[in-house]
């Protein structure tokens, strides 16, 4: 036992400020994923439903509140910044000071300077001390609310760029309650029912049914979806609006052969399993085996025969592995800078730099350009990336079909897509286009069709 802790009492960093301190240090210094980390925190805390909800409010607050947040708190540390930890736990209960008016300002104070002391010693612990009392003193009257996220004036302008102000604007604007969980009912179910059961199961929480796709479900506050009925019987997946336009984008259709080239954890892949069909087929490669071993636990959990689908770990910025060029489709959702995922994932902020459009739209192309080749003549090429970047969207568009000139790009709507495409040829897909408070994440997507099989194997 740690001589500062009191025999009998629970330790502060089990609780739901020690959590998001704690989660607010691994994504500074760790570069851990704010969602992963908070999911692991809470478990091993053990926190109830209403402490996991007041860490998680207090972690993303936080993140979105930064710059404002670092300023109030530069103010007074005249002689520089803590270490990590320390200066984490300013952050998390400046937050709490400036934005949740409900807790007291002694128990933000107390309880962040028991954190500190328990982890850093006396010293660090009275200089929090000083410093907080200085912030609550100046704590304002009323909650301080963001209306629009802050970013560096580089990423403001690149997302004008891509997305146009208006769009740019509505993306950056923030709503005064968390992105909603988004839950897409599997082929075979119904939508209204399962959100019946849903609300049975969570009478507390909030349900509505997409306008944006005719299978997902919008979510806030139903906590952990794995402990959720139909989770385990396999009648829905975990997958953002956005995400599922993207796999609808493909127009895969029945008995077709289908290639998901940057297949992640497997969102898309699913879909395209259930759009191929029985007579069908889908090959899901990615460049991480074991974001490849959960994809496929997720094909038995929903319900798939596991021989529907091939696996191969493979690096298409470098090779095609062998793979035969004998698909009707692929699908190429790229790795990018993530500048579309801000709502949900802010923290990606603290570690992008004004060169990286630039770095990933290099890898994109040549990961698109591989992955052309393998299409049969007259297949059908989707390109797709999480970003709003002009470099990661048109400017990958242009450089491709440069280079692969019997690359037709098609402009048509897709059926059963509720999105068109703008007169450049792409889809952009963002919290624009939500009427039921949703908050898709932000993509942009082109779709071409090969003339000529062997072009696209230069």
């Amino acid at each position: 036992m740690n001589k500062r802790e009191t025999p009998g009492r629970p330790s502060p960093l089990a609780g739901a400020r020690g959590v998001a301190t704690i989660v607010l240090h691994r994504v500074a210094t760790d570069a851990a994923y704010a969602t992963r980390a908070l999911d692991a925190e809470i478990g091993s805390a053990g926190l109830s439903p209403r402490d996991a909800r007041l860490a998680t409010e207090i972690v993303y607050g936080t993140l979105r509140l930064l710059p404002e947040i670092d300023a109030r708190l530069d103010v007074h540390l005249t002689r520089g910044r803590p270490d990590p930890f320390t200066f984490a736990a300013l952050r998390a209960a400046t937050y709490q000071a400036l934005a949740l008016s409900r807790v007291p300002s002694f128990a933000i104070v107390q309880e962040t300077v028991s954190l500190v002391k328990q982890k850093r010693g006396e010293g660090l612990a009275k200089l929090t001390n000083a410093v907080l009392r200085r912030i609550v003193a100046d704590r304002p009257s009323e909650p301080f609310v963001q209306k629009r996220m802050t970013v560096a004036p580089w990423v403001d302008a690149t997302l004008r760029k891509g997305l146009g102000d208006e769009r740019a604007e509505a993306y950056l604007e923030l709503s005064q309650r968390p992105p909603p969980l988004s839950l897409r009912a599997r082929e075979g179910f119904d939508r209204a029912a399962l959100a019946k059961r849903l609300r049975e199961a969570e009478p507390g929480a909030e349900l509505r049914e997409s306008g944006l796709t005719s299978d997902s479900i919008l979510a806030w506050g139903v906590g952990d979806p794995r402990k959720l009925p139909g989770y385990d019987e396999g009648a829905f997946s975990v997958q953002d609006e956005g995400a599922e336009l993207v796999g609808r984008l493909a127009g895969a259709k029945p008995g077709e052969r289908v290639l998901d080239a940057c297949a992640g954890r497997g969102g898309k892949t699913l879909q395209l399993l259930e759009a191929v069909g029985p007579s069908g087929h889908v090959t899901a490669v990615d460049v991480h085996a074991r974001k490849l071993e959960q994809l496929q636990a997720e094909v038995l959990r929903l319900g798939h025969a596991a021989e529907r689908v091939d696996v191969e770990t493979i690096d298409l910025s470098v090779g095609d592995g062998g793979l035969a060029p004998n698909f009707d489709r692929v699908l190429v959702d790229a790795p990018c800078t993530g500048l579309g995922t801000l709502r949900r994932r802010p923290e990606i902020l603290l570690r992008l730099r004004a060169e990286d459009p630039a770095r990933m739209a290099a890898l994109q192309l040549r990961i698109v350009r591989c992955a052309a080749g393998l299409l049969k003549p007259g297949g059908i090429l989707v390109f797709a990336v999480c970003s709003g970047t002009q470099e990661e969207g048109v400017g990958i568009a242009e450089a491709l079909e440069s280079r692969l000139p019997n690359l037709r790009r098609l402009r048509e709507d897709v059926p059963q897509v509720s999105v068109s495409c703008d007169g450049d040829g792409v889809f952009r897909i963002g919290p624009w286009l939500s009427r039921e408070g949703g908050c898709p994440d932000v993509y942009q997507v082109v779709r071409w069709e090969m003339l000529d099989s062997q072009v696209g194997r230069v």
